[in-house]
């Protein structure tokens, strides 16, 4: 995964959350081609979402959203909803990381 490398050069890491507990995100990554190259967290409790004031209209479930968090724990960009097939918003996180292409 090109992007993902690209991340990593930035010194940035990539950790993915959701409200599916761990035994989902098992079958989700038994059922992909290749391996997911980042954690993968579980938000059963929706602690998180809360936190990043994410959830969605049901407080069930969150929305796709993405966050470049600083060393220092500021949200310097944020994406909600994330929608990963809008290339502006890919780019964006990009920028956010101070990668220009």
């Amino acid at each position: 995964m090109e992007e993902y490398e690209t991340i990593l050069g930035t010194n940035a890491a990539v950790i993915a959350i959701s409200t599916d507990d761990m035994t989902s995100h098992k079958r989700f990554c038994e059922n992909l081609k290749d391996a997911v190259p980042f954690p993968l967290g579980s938000d059963k409790d929706l602690a998180v979402s809360q936190l990043y004031e994410v959830l969605d209209d049901t407080n069930k479930r969150s929305r796709r959203a993405i966050f470049v968090v600083s060393n220092n724990g500021i949200i310097e960009h944020k994406i909600d909803p994330y929608q990963p097939a809008n290339e502006s918003q890919l780019l964006s996180i990009f920028e956010a990381l101070g990668v220009s292409f």
